[in-house]
């Protein structure tokens, strides 16, 4: 996964908490997604604004962690979460790169 895009959330996922579980569903399908505190954090900062890598950052900073650890971690969750079609990524920023 590409940490230069600029990952945006799909309209009508939802992310719920239930118990002590966080699920991230579209409410016309079938398939929820079980979301760690981390990725839940990913899913909330998915607003077309910042990049991967921004994300990454800024959570390597919260969990004092790493940098290439936390960016190897967001990449995986934001594949995860693009298989599912919860987010999409900014084609500007990858006009960008490819221009």
């Amino acid at each position: 996964m590409e940490l230069s895009a600029k990952p945006r959330q799909k309209p009508d996922y939802r992310l719920e908490k239930l118990d002590d579980e966080l699920l991230l569903y579209h409410p016309g399908r079938t398939a929820i997604m079980y979301c760690n505190t981390t990725a839940s954090l990913i899913w909330q900062l998915c607003d077309g604004l910042r990049t991967g890598q921004e994300i990454a950052n800024l959570l390597s900073t919260a969990y004092e962690q790493p940098t290439a650890e936390m960016a190897a971690a967001v990449a995986a969750t934001l594949e995860q979460f693009c298989r599912h079609g919860a987010i999409e990524l900014d084609s500007q920023s990858a006009r960008q790169k490819s221009g």
